[in-house]
């Protein structure tokens, strides 16, 4: 078998490769890591009905205000200047959250109580507000997924490889990235085991966070002054000196582009799709696994599974994106969400008829419920990782420098928070309004808008690529 059909890499290419590839793991080793000690830390302490309101009231806010500061700043300071400055301000506050914030909740949070009962369609605002240490803790995790890894690790990559590079190497990057998934699955359960307090615990998650920031400024410098070179990685920013546009050119420039429109649609559809059936699952998760130590093992668990599966899909990957269209690659990803969404609501559902039809306990089908909602949830993120962040990738990469930049900031953080919003508001609307309901109840309507987006996101798949098409004919 010749390997080099799923991993064509020449010797000169492998240096660049291998430190790419190796930010990659440590990005995703946070990205990872902190998703999951952000849900024990809600779904323990608050519950998972807040999750909906922190992603409408606390993440989408603070996207739109890190991205118009994003834009500003990319003006002033090239790319890897920011990359350094976004990323110790997030080292920052994770130490900052260990060290100060969590030990003292008891001190620094409010008590709205009074507010919740005079204005009870508010609930979930008031009790976000109250525990905002926590909220802040889970607001910022968020945005680590967006600002570093989709924004700032993929313009990197974006700015020093070309289109028929793209279709070689991004599909391995997210292969070796899985070591950074597998990673923290499996530091995550060794963590909730050697730590004898939840807080204990979040010192180790911090420290290994910290030790992964630093390594990542180490191999970005190791980049930009041996191997590629700091002006490849800065691209026009360092020789252009024609004045800059100001903030508000910029943002009508980037919001009047129907190609990041297009590359936008495809990130909300995908954010909303999951969030409706994360928010199912995680609601049966705080059932079953009320313990903050238990819900991060069994989130670990289901890390170093989605490791595992995205292994398998990525090698799959790299063959489809070079043997066959950017659009058959690119429609993969809600074909699978769609098949395993599908199943996992109508179990819900119903999981009243299918506990009789079974003869078990209403423990039992919950259990099933929630093992039903990793299985989707592996499935997902590991076709995720291997075909929609690769083709998404590469739709910018025809693009101007400005777009690069500047769109992608809008189109990645601004469109992945308006699709987990979308959802969120959903959930949050129907929480609020609907006396009584619940994530699990509401899961028969949740499903119907499922299929919706889904129907939306297989459109904009078809137009853009035909957008991409006519872009890509000039390019490598």
């Amino acid at each position: 078998m010749n390997y080099k059909k799923f991993i064509p890499i020449q010797a000169h290419e492998l240096p660049k490769f291998l430190l790419t590839s190796f930010m990659m793991v440590l990005t995703l080793y946070i990205y990872s890591i902190v998703r999951n000690a952000k849900d024990a830390i809600i779904i323990s302490n608050v519950g998972a009905e807040l999750i909906s309101t922190l992603k409408l009231f606390g993440v989408l806010p603070f996207a739109i205000i890190f991205m118009v500061a994003y834009t500003k700043i990319i003006d002033y300071l090239n790319r890897v200047t920011t990359y350094h400055v976004v990323n110790w301000f997030f080292m920052s506050f994770f130490i900052v959250f260990d060290l100060f914030l969590y030990p003292n909740t008891h001190l620094i949070h409010f008590d709205l109580s009074n507010m919740i009962a005079k204005l009870p369609a508010l609930k979930y605002f008031f009790v976000m507000v109250e525990n905002w240490s926590y909220s802040l803790f889970y607001i910022m995790s968020e945005l680590w997924g967006s600002m570093m890894l989709s924004l700032m690790f993929w313009q990197l990559a974006n700015q020093i490889y070309s289109i028929n590079d793209a279709k070689k190497f991004y599909s391995l990057f997210g292969f070796v990235g899985q070591i950074g998934l597998f990673s923290a699955g499996s530091f995550m359960m060794l963590f909730t085991k050697t730590g004898t307090t939840w807080q204990t615990s979040l010192h180790y998650i911090t420290s290994s966070i910290l030790l992964s920031g630093i390594l990542l400024s180490i191999a970005l410098f190791v980049l930009g002054n041996y191997l590629v070179g700091n002006d490849t990685i800065n691209g026009t920013q360092t020789k252009s000196k024609k004045k800059k546009p100001g903030l508000v050119e910029s943002l009508k420039y980037v919001f009047s582009s129907k190609y990041i429109g297009l590359i936008a649609l495809l990130v909300i559809c995908y954010g909303i799709s999951i969030n409706l059936v994360e928010g199912v699952w995680k609601k049966l998760i705080q059932i079953v696994y009320p313990d903050p130590k238990d819900i991060s093992n069994f989130g670990g668990k289901v890390q170093m599974y989605t490791a595992l599966a995205t292994f398998t899909a990525m090698l799959a990957s790299s063959f489809v994106l070079r043997i066959f269209s950017w659009r058959t690659a690119a429609i993969i990803t809600p074909i699978i969400i769609l098949i395993t969404g599908v199943p996992f609501f109508i179990f819900v559902s119903y999981k009243g008829w299918f506990a009789n039809t079974l003869d078990v306990t209403s423990a039992t089908i919950l259990f099933f419920a929630v093992i039903f909602g990793a299985t989707q949830n592996v499935l997902s993120k590991a076709i995720k990782y291997s075909f929609f962040d690769p083709t998404k990738e590469m739709a910018y990469i025809p693009l101007d420098e400005e777009l690069k930049a500047k769109g992608k900031a809008a189109a990645d953080v601004i469109g992945g928070r308006l699709g987990k919003s979308g959802g969120a508001i959903i959930q949050w609307s129907m929480l609020s309004f609907i006396t009584g309901s619940t994530l699990v109840s509401l899961a028969p309507i949740l499903s119907i808008i499922f299929v919706v987006v889904m129907c939306i996101w297989f459109i904009a798949v078809i137009k853009l690529n035909k957008e991409f098409k006519i872009k890509s004919s000039g390019s490598n």
